[in-house]
């Protein structure tokens, strides 16, 4: 089955290049609009002999990487002792309410004031932006459990640490996969909002220097690096999820799909 989505996806996403190529050959005579694919390849090409890229592109993902994996930590903890205890949600609702509606364009200068323009500032705000949705998330998923699950785990005597094992977190599951993918995209998004304002390395730096100059092959090699981060992301997630519950994949999807 997996070697079976590599393909279908290799070949679409060769189908849309091949497209690409051809449309942007015959309608457009200016590159600066939407350049073709083999300009972009060239443009990678290019700043991935002289060094540049690697640098950008480790900066980046150091800062999504870290900051992401914090934040379902932390958020798949606070979400969890949220879900199971009243009081506990009741004295965390109003801040998370209020990080959440504080927008990332007003939250990042005070960062980058407070931490630098360093790779600390970046993952703060990748954190910040990420952990909401993992945090409602999870608590979601803990309180929508079917009592039915608990009244068995009480038959069974399950201890609290084994009820939360095998009932709570596999019921939950479901939501917490959620979050995490809704989480992807908001971290992709304050990384780069981020960089854009306040930077000397990373995509979101590439992507400012690559609008200043109105280069438009080397603006597109950073939205797909961008792309490229996010598709291996969702696929990770998704893997995971197969792995921590092989049975929501077999009720989903039959084998002749």
């Amino acid at each position: 089955m997996f070697k079976k989505e590599i393909v279908r996806g290799a070949i679409s996403i060769s189908v849309g290049v091949v497209i690409w190529e051809i449309l942007t050959r015959l309608l457009l005579e200016n590159e600066l609009l939407i350049p073709p694919p083999s300009s972009v390849l060239r443009t990678f090409w290019t700043l991935a002999a002289s060094g540049k890229l690697n640098k950008h592109f480790e900066a980046t993902l150091i800062e999504f990487a870290y900051g992401f994996s914090t934040a379902c930590t932390l958020g798949i903890i606070i979400g969890y002792f949220m879900g199971m205890y009243k009081w506990f949600d009741e004295i965390m609702d109003p801040w998370i309410a209020t990080l959440y509606s504080i927008p990332v364009i007003a939250i990042v200068p005070l960062i980058i004031i407070w931490f630098g323009i360093g790779m600390l500032s970046k993952i703060i705000v990748v954190f910040k932006i990420t952990v909401v949705a993992i945090i409602l998330n999870t608590a979601a998923g803990i309180k929508n459990l079917d009592p039915v699950w608990l009244e068995l785990a009480q038959s069974l005597r399950l201890t609290g640490w084994q009820t939360t094992y095998k009932i709570r977190f596999p019921g939950a599951l479901p939501y917490i996969i959620t979050g995490m993918r809704l989480g992807v995209g908001r971290a992709l998004l304050a990384v780069v909002v981020a960089e854009l304002m306040a930077s000397n390395a990373g995509l979101g730096y590439l992507l400012r220097d690559s609008s200043e100059t109105w280069d438009s092959p080397k603006l597109f090699v950073t939205v797909i690096l961008l792309a490229v981060i996010g598709l291996v992301s969702f696929n990770l997630i998704k893997r995971l999820e197969q792995r921590m519950a092989p049975w929501r994949q077999s009720a989903e999807w039959s084998s002749e799909a």
